[in-house]
């Protein structure tokens, strides 16, 4: 099903979509359909062109974040409650070690000062890091950034509903009756996140405190000049925002 699930992501996309109607294009014109493959041409070009503006970003990307601002803006750490531990979602660093000895940081990195920030507020008393070899990624970035090594600790896990399914596990084992936790990942991501939680983890309190605002700042570019100009960046961002709106609504359709 993960699998699945990545194929399906990467077809339902931008690109994916965009790959498709050059397909079609492509069969029009050597099936001698000369305009239709003609305007299925322009209508792809038309559709990428589209997704790497602005203009998308606050149709796709915006909503998914405007919940979590507080009136307009990101919300600081101090706003939060104490909980019992901060759970902070993988996806934010990666490692080769064929390439090097040191993690990347990827654009999602944010997570981590997040939740480093919210530990040394004092807003809970340690760090549940997940995420596939978290321990060589997560955990320097975050002794750089003075949490102590004793105060983290780590979940495997490949997606999101593993995620909430191997917390549920953990936090279970305490004797807290109704344990809370501060839930850490992109604001983007914060939706599908929750959602997970609450079905896969309901007797955990999850509070969410989501970094990496980057849908929202992007959109503020939405009335400049170079608004209408293709971004790679932004065809990036977009297509993230599409993936969590099929992750939603699928999960809605077929829970």
């Amino acid at each position: 099903m993960y699998y699945i699930n990545k194929i399906i992501g990467v077809v339902v996309s931008p690109v994916g979509l965009a790959i498709i109607g050059g397909l079609f294009a492509l069969l029009c014109a050597r099936l001698k359909r000369q305009r239709l493959a003609k305007w299925l041409g322009w209508l792809t070009v038309a559709w990428l062109w589209l997704w790497m503006t602005p203009i998308m970003t606050w149709v796709v990307g915006v909503p998914l974040e405007r919940e979590f601002l507080a009136d307009g803006r990101i919300p600081t750490v101090e706003t939060f409650p104490e909980a019992d531990a901060i759970v902070l979602l993988g996806g934010s660093m990666g490692i080769e070690t064929n390439l090097s000895t040191y993690a990347e940081m990827w654009t999602s990195a944010d997570r981590v000062w997040q939740a480093a920030r919210l530990l040394k507020a004092g807003k809970a008393p340690k760090v549940i890091a997940t995420g596939d070899g978290a321990i060589d990624t997560t955990l320097p970035l975050l002794k750089d950034f003075g949490v102590a090594e004793e105060s983290v600790s780590f979940l495997d896990a490949k997606n999101t509903e593993e995620e909430a399914k191997g917390i549920k596990e953990l936090i279970g084992r305490a004797s807290v009756s109704k344990p809370k936790i501060l839930l850490v990942t992109s604001a983007w991501h914060m939706k599908r996140a929750r959602m997970m939680f609450e079905k896969y983890a309901p007797e955990i309190e999850v509070v969410c405190a989501p970094a990496d605002f980057e849908q929202t700042m992007m959109a503020e570019n939405l009335f400049s000049p170079q608004a209408i100009l293709p971004d790679a960046n932004v065809l990036y961002l977009n297509s993230v925002a599409l993936h969590e709106w099929v992750g939603i609504i699928g999960y809605k359709l077929f829970r």
